[in-house]
């Protein structure tokens, strides 16, 4: 039995979020709830902390959890996979009971965060989802039908990001950096709509680390626009100008020409 859980429940339930009303369902007639075996937890500690392990090709945390004056509240589990980007954390309290759970894809919240009181049932949800019109399960798929990547397999993409815009385009937004080949070197980074779809913008042979890319460092330094997003606005804007200054010229023509016939 898995140190966490008493629990029959796949890790692609998971992913959907808290979609029933609380954490306690039924299963083949008996109600279960997930809950931390704080006693294996004990034998198996590596460090005062607690320890990690690998289970079912993912990557397991299992540690104590601390207050700000360094008191043990509780214990955090955070389950990452090896090959994908899909991600659970849950917290539980001093007696092993769920209190809290996220899904994570990459490097941001999805589905439902829910918050659990002490007999399991849920008390507070969070949709990250909610902002975006263009949902997750149609980006990958845009990704791999439109440009033949697979943003679900972890070994080539870079970098994986979605935002509401609040800060930039004002607008929400998935950006993410594909590599034709496992950990390659260069890749491909898009700028697609997170409320249409549609793509906004696409750099090709982007140089995997910035750090060694003296064309990025020379451009921030410069104060040039470095990330997508200001290279987007950045394009944005050249359009709007010319497109002025294209009708600004008419409107003169017309006027002259209205002068002398």
């Amino acid at each position: 039995m898995k140190l966490f859980v008493v629990i029959i429940l796949s890790l692609f339930v998971c992913t959907q979020g808290c979609a029933q009303t609380d954490s306690v369902y039924s299963h083949k007639g008996k109600s279960v709830v997930r809950y931390f075996d704080i006693e294996e937890f004990k034998r198996k500690s590596t460090t005062s902390s607690g320890y990690d392990c690998l289970e079912g090709g993912m990557r397991v945390s299992y540690l104590k959890r601390y207050d700000s004056k360094d008191k043990v509240i509780g214990y955090t589990e955070w389950r990452e996979g090896i090959n994908t980007p899909y991600g659970y954390y849950y917290e539980y309290d001093l007696r092993g009971r769920l209190i809290h759970s996220i899904t994570s894809f990459q490097a941001f919240d999805i589905g439902k965060e829910c918050y659990y009181d002490t007999l399991g049932r849920t008390i507070k949800t969070i949709d990250h989802d909610i902002p975006y019109k263009f949902t997750l399960d149609a980006f990958i798929e845009k990704m791999k039908k439109e440009y033949g990547y697979d943003v679900e397999d972890r070994k080539k993409v870079n970098l994986l990001e979605r935002d509401e815009g609040k800060e930039d385009l004002h607008r929400p937004w998935y950006e993410v950096l594909c590599t034709k080949e496992p950990n390659g070197l260069y890749g491909e980074r898009f700028l697609i709509d997170g409320t249409t779809g549609e793509t906004l913008y696409i750099e090709r042979d982007v140089y995997i680390d910035r750090e060694g890319d003296g064309k990025y460092i020379e451009d921030m330094l410069a104060g040039r626009p470095v990330t997508i997003q200001e290279k987007y606005l950045y394009e944005q804007k050249k359009k709007k100008e010319e497109q002025d200054k294209k009708g600004t010229k008419k409107k003169g023509k017309s006027f002259w020409r209205k002068l002398f016939d």
